[in-house]
C-alpha cells in the first residue's frame, strides 16, 4: 500500500517556527506553530542566546508531540551555550515544550525553538516508489534515507515529470528542497519507531 507526501514549500530550517524568542524559564513555553510549514515531519531545534554577560544554568527542554503516524513522541533536549541543539527524534507536531532546571545568572538568557531543514516523509523502512515534480523550479531535490542519498532530481525539470525508483529505504525517508519546489513522494508509509522489529 502506497501513500503520498506532497511537499509544496521550501524545506529550509526555520529556527523560531515552534517558539518565537522567549526568556528561558522553568515552565511551559507558548507554542507559536505546532508543525513545520511543509508536509511531513522534522527534527526540532533549540537555539540559545546569552544575555547579560554570563550564561545562565540552561537546564533542559522537554518536548511532547506527535510523530508521522499520530503516535506520541517525547524527547528532552539540553540547550547548548550560544548555539543550536537538535532532537534525534522526528516530530510531525509539538504539543508542549517545558523548561526545567534553568537558573538565571546576570540576565535572562533567551531561546527559540524551531525545525531543522528537510521534510521527513516516513520513518522506519519501506519502499520509495516515485517522486513527481509538480512545478518547474531552478533547484534540485534530494531524497535520502539513513544510509545516504537515494536520488537527486536535477533543477528545472518539467512540471508533471515522474521519476520511478522502487527503491527500499531504511530508518527514514527524507526530502530536501532549497526552493518552493512542489513535489510529491509516493512511498510505503513506514512504521512508528516504537514498534518492535523482530
Amino acid at each position: 500500500m502506497n501513500k503520498s507526501t506532497n511537499i509544496a514549500a521550501t524545506t529550509a530550517a526555520v529556527t523560531n517556527r515552534i517558539v518565537t524568542s522567549a526568556n528561558m524559564k522553568v515552565g511551559t513555553y507558548t507554542i507559536a506553530n505546532a508543525s513545520p510549514v511543509w508536509a511531513g515531519g522534522a527534527k526540532i531545534t533549540v537555539t540559545h542566546s546569552q544575555v547579560g554577560g554570563v550564561t545562565d544554568t540552561l537546564g533542559t527542554i522537554a518536548l511532547v508531540g506527535k510523530g508521522l503516524h499520530g503516535e506520541a513522541v517525547t524527547e528532552t533536549i539540553t540547550p547548548l551555550d550560544g548555539t543550536t541543539a537538535t532532537s534525534t527524534k522526528i516530530f510531525r507536531s509539538i504539543t508542549s515544550a517545558t523548561g526545567a532546571g534553568w537558573v538565571i545568572n546576570t540576565g535572562n538568557d533567551t531561546i527559540v525553538i524551531g525545525v531543522a531543514a528537510d521534510s521527513y516523509a516516513a520513518v522506519g523502512g519501506g519502499m520509495l516508489h516515485s517522486v513527481i515534480v509538480n512545478n518547474s523550479v531552478a533547484a534540485a531535490i534530494t531524497v535520502s534515507d539513513s544510509s545516504g542519498t537515494l536520488a537527486t532530481i536535477p533543477a528545472s525539470q518539467a512540471a508533471g515529470t515522474e521519476y520511478v525508483y522502487d527503491l527500499p529505504y531504511s530508518g527514514f525517508l527524507k526530502v530536501a528542497t532549497t526552493s518552493t519546489n512542489d513535489v510529491t513522494a509516493v512511498h510505503t508509509p513506514g512504521v512508528p519507531s516504537l514498534y518492535a522489529m523482530a
